[in-house]
């Protein structure tokens, strides 16, 4: 099995899963700081830190693969790509610059940066695109 070798893959697999399991086992902690606050209920941040989770554990899985590291690589991009217009969709409702909500845009565009720049580098490295699936 060729392995990616991505450091941009493994710090951000790392970054997703670590938020990933502050949310599902410490949402009382993330609400307010690092999500929109949910003081009555945390089951939606549970339920939004287990499916980082999940995509966090099968980026840095994907990362040890060539074959699946362009797949996963996407994957990761679309998230930050509806995180964005999730954030955008706050931002125009709460009709105010409000940190969190801004933060819902930009962490996201901070992501897709990362993610593209790895997907470039993949390319890059390997001189074509690894196949998604067959």
């Amino acid at each position: 099995m060729a392995r990616t070798q991505s450091p941009l893959m493994l710090a951000g697999g790392a970054v997703r899963l670590t938020y990933g399991l502050a949310s599902l086992f410490a949402p009382r902690f993330v609400a307010g700081r690092y999500a929109a606050a949910e003081p009555d209920s945390v089951m939606n941040l549970r339920g939004f830190g287990g499916q980082h989770v999940a995509v966090g554990i099968f980026t840095l899985l994907a990362s040890r693969s060539r074959a699946m590291a362009r797949s996963v690589l996407l994957l990761n991009a679309a998230i930050e790509v509806c995180d964005m217009i999730a954030g955008g969709l706050e931002v125009r409702e709460r009709g105010t610059r409000d940190p969190i909500a801004m933060g819902g845009v930009l962490v996201p565009l901070l992501g897709l940066a990362t993610w593209l720049t790895a997907l470039v580098m993949l390319k890059r490295r390997t001189g074509v695109e690894p196949a998604t699936s067959s």
